[in-house]
């Protein structure tokens, strides 16, 4: 497959378009801060068939917000989940024919975020936990990722993958909020330690501290980067459809 443009994109593949803008309840509210973030969601966990999310636990997979909001009302038959999957399919069998999509959408909504005067943003993981260097195209014979191919541009990420904290002094725009998974205390504190926010899911109320830290409301935007780093992203469960259990160790109960 060669990448030619969008529409000839959309009509070989079925799929309308890999990323969006601002088009997410959680993304939408970035416009109040005259910000635009362009956001991916690929199929979580291996529903494609391939693993997007290596530190996944059996608690954090069946409460993932994949299957929360418009998703969680089963809208179209599960159309949303569907048109995940191809998208991610297409990133592991066609890594060159998505490359190539994923720049000219970045590409054109950098552009729009300009001409507004808006600042601009990426989030590639939304529903998945791939390491951002795995975005990458052979330009001028040379192996670019993303971050490399628009260094102007911060592409932020949550993650539950520990050594991830090591792009940081890679990449200067490149930020990262590491994600408590009710099974991973241990490397939430050691994170902190090296300067890496901590987010923690609460099942109703946010608490001032967390392990002794500031709690930061995380759903009054979704540009994490604007955070300080020694802090707690206090994030409120979002319904699934999985039931969340009164045992649940993700899901943290104050």
């Amino acid at each position: 497959m060669n990448y030619t443009n969008k529409t000839q994109a959309r009509k070989e593949t079925g799929i309308n378009y890999l990323g969006s803008v601002n088009l997410t309840t959680k993304h939408a509210k970035a416009y109040m801060y005259n910000e635009m973030t362009y956001s991916l969601y690929l199929a979580p966990a291996k529903m494609s068939g391939y693993e997007v999310c290596p530190m996944r636990t059996k608690e954090c997979t069946s409460l993932c917000l994949n299957e929360s909001g418009m998703n969680r009302m089963n809208m179209r038959n599960d159309m949303i989940n569907e048109g995940r999957i191809k998208k991610t399919k297409l990133f592991f069998e066609e890594r060159d024919y998505f490359m190539n999509w994923i720049i000219s959408e970045i590409t054109t909504a950098k552009n729009k975020a300009e001409k507004l005067g808006y600042k601009f943003s990426v989030r590639l993981n939304n529903t998945s936990d791939i390491s951002p260097e795995m975005f990458k195209l052979k330009i001028d014979g040379k192996e670019k990722n993303l971050m490399e191919i628009f260094p102007d541009v911060t592409f932020y990420d949550y993650t539950k993958v520990p050594n991830r904290h090591l792009l940081l002094d890679k990449y200067k725009n490149y930020d990262l909020t590491f994600s408590y998974s009710g099974e991973n205390l241990d490397e939430c504190h050691t994170m902190l330690g090296k300067g890496v926010r901590i987010a923690v899911v609460f099942r109703k109320k946010l608490p001032d501290t967390f392990w002794g830290r500031e709690v930061i409301d995380g759903d009054l935007y979704d540009m994490r980067y604007h955070d300080k780093k020694d802090v707690i992203i206090g994030l409120k469960y979002k319904t699934t459809r999985t039931k969340v259990s009164e045992k649940s160790k993700f899901v943290v109960t104050i």
